[in-house]
């Protein structure tokens, strides 16, 4: 599987664009952009190296070949408003574990989100994928509905997790495809 893997969305002026690690600097606007996510689970705001991280970080036995991370563009400017970052057979074969789902703040409530994860859902399906997992922070009860309203089912509780300068409990949740 290409790391510049593209699947269609079904909300027009928008474009997923697979990105891979030298595409970090075109991530930092993003990551400003969603600092309030950041702080959230962070303890502070993004710095240059954050968007770096998210092509160096792996779950346990996986590797960057295990890494997908798919951006949202605009059409129109080529601006990168969203990012949906996923591990490939984690945390068994089968399944894949959405790491991060980021929309711009001042685009959020638009459908862009919703729109990013069926086009994956339906991506996925296609690659014979029968699970997706991810976790939450139980700090941010805007994604805990948001996930659950996917048709997510809690799994289990973890934690407390360090990120950054925070400690969060984090509930995973599941659903089948």
């Amino acid at each position: 599987m290409d790391k510049t893997t593209k699947f269609p969305i079904s909300l027009s002026g928008y474009e997923i664009e697979g990105l891979i690690g030298t595409d970090a600097p075109r991530l930092a606007p993003l990551y400003q952009a969603c600092s309030d996510y950041i702080e959230l689970e962070r303890g502070q705001p993004p710095d240059p190296a954050s968007a770096s991280e998210e092509f160096e970080n792996f779950p346990p036995s996986r590797t960057e070949a295990d890494k997908f991370v798919f951006g949202l563009r605009a059409a129109d400017d080529g601006q990168l408003v969203g990012l949906l970052a996923c591990d490939r057979d984690y945390p068994s074969v089968g399944c894949w574990w959405i790491a991060l789902l980021m929309i711009d703040k001042a685009l959020r409530g638009r459908g862009l989100a919703r729109a990013l994860c069926d086009g994956l859902f339906t991506w996925l399906k296609s690659q014979h994928v029968q699970r997706v997992e991810l976790g939450v922070i139980t700090e941010n009860v805007q994604a805990l509905g948001f996930w659950q309203a996917r048709g997510f089912e809690p799994i289990r509780m973890a934690g407390p997790v360090s990120i950054g300068a925070k400690q969060h409990m984090v509930q995973a949740f599941g659903r089948s495809l």
